[in-house]
């Protein structure tokens, strides 16, 4: 037998063995010039996260938010009172701080919702930050703003998650040692108010004329109004008041029990229990802000207990 021939030499240019051609990667085709980019990059996500209350210290945050916090490129966060640091020393030594917070007669500058959501969608959009944290006080769900701010990220299609703290809510409640709900003492349901309705708004106090427990937000500056509404007093030239308040048993009167607390688990924490004709009276000459109006038959189970908020 003859040898067999010797091989050909390579010519550059030559196809490739198909067998050798699956081995090598396939680029990806360029996009069209008229193609659009995501607007977000797929591994950014908003974290919406509540610090709980306090303004003594953290305990209140969760372990989750902590967590968060750890993993935050960036943090956008309220006024937290005096703990902002120690919260924000959760956060790692090269993650971006930017303070957004509202507060009534503080020196700052507020900024404004439109601000804050505008400065959400271009942070997540710039691809700088894979964690972008969005930091409240209490809880987000509760007079948070959360959905003035969801809805730009929903526009904008950023992925976010909304994380639960501890709201002055149920705080205000356990300070002061009582439920927010209870059968046996006509507690079936409750329901929270702006304080600020009061004023602007008191027919939404009269919507509420037959729900057992009424938990008043942001009514410290304003009390007295408050109170008029809850006992539906406000004055209007509105004939159709008239017509809702004839309409509608209302369960408070001046007897009916509440209880205000202010600064709930902070170092300026103070409790009072009376009743709707005597709580403004009681609170004269105190600063409220911020604090928890709790009204209905219930609080006659609250009491006025020592309390060690550090343990």
């Amino acid at each position: 037998m003859g040898m067999p021939p010797p091989p050909l030499p390579s010519r550059r240019g030559a196809a490739t063995p198909a067998s050798s051609a699956s081995k090598q990667p396939v680029p990806s085709p360029s996009p069209s010039p008229s193609s659009k980019a995501p607007f977000v990059k797929l591994d950014t996500r908003v974290f919406i996260v509540g610090a709980g209350v306090g303004t003594g210290s953290i305990q209140n945050l969760t372990i989750r938010a902590a967590n968060i916090l750890k993993s935050a490129d960036v943090v956008i966060y309220d006024d937290l009172g005096v703990d902002s640091d120690e919260t924000l020393a959760l956060c790692g030594v090269n993650c971006e701080k930017i303070y957004v917070g509202k507060r009534g007669g503080r020196a700052e500058k507020n900024t404004s919702q439109a601000e804050i959501n505008k400065l959400l969608v271009e942070l997540s959009a710039s691809g700088k930050y894979k964690h972008v944290v969005r930091l409240k006080g209490g809880d987000p769900t509760i007079f948070g703003r959360l959905g003035n701010e969801i809805e730009a990220l929903k526009r904008a299609k950023v992925k976010y998650e909304i994380v639960p703290g501890v709201s002055s809510l149920v705080a205000s409640a356990a300070a002061v040692g009582m439920p927010l709900t209870e059968t046996m003492r006509g507690g079936k349901h409750f329901a929270c108010i702006s304080g600020h309705d009061a004023k602007t708004n008191p027919d939404a106090f009269r919507d509420l004329a037959d729900v057992d427990t009424v938990v008043v937000f942001m009514g410290g500056k304003n009390i007295a109004s408050v109170v008029d509404a809850l006992l539906m007093n406000a004055t209007t030239n509105s004939e159709q008041a008239a017509t809702n308040s004839r309409s509608s048993k209302n369960k408070r009167t001046k007897s009916t029990p509440c209880a205000v607390v202010r600064d709930v688990d902070g170092v300026k924490e103070k409790r009072w229990l009376g009743t709707l004709g005597d709580i403004v009276e009681k609170t004269e000459g105190e600063r409220l802000s911020p604090c928890i109006l709790i009204v209905g038959e219930i609080v006659k189970s609250a009491t006025l207990h020592e309390r060690n908020v550090y343990l």
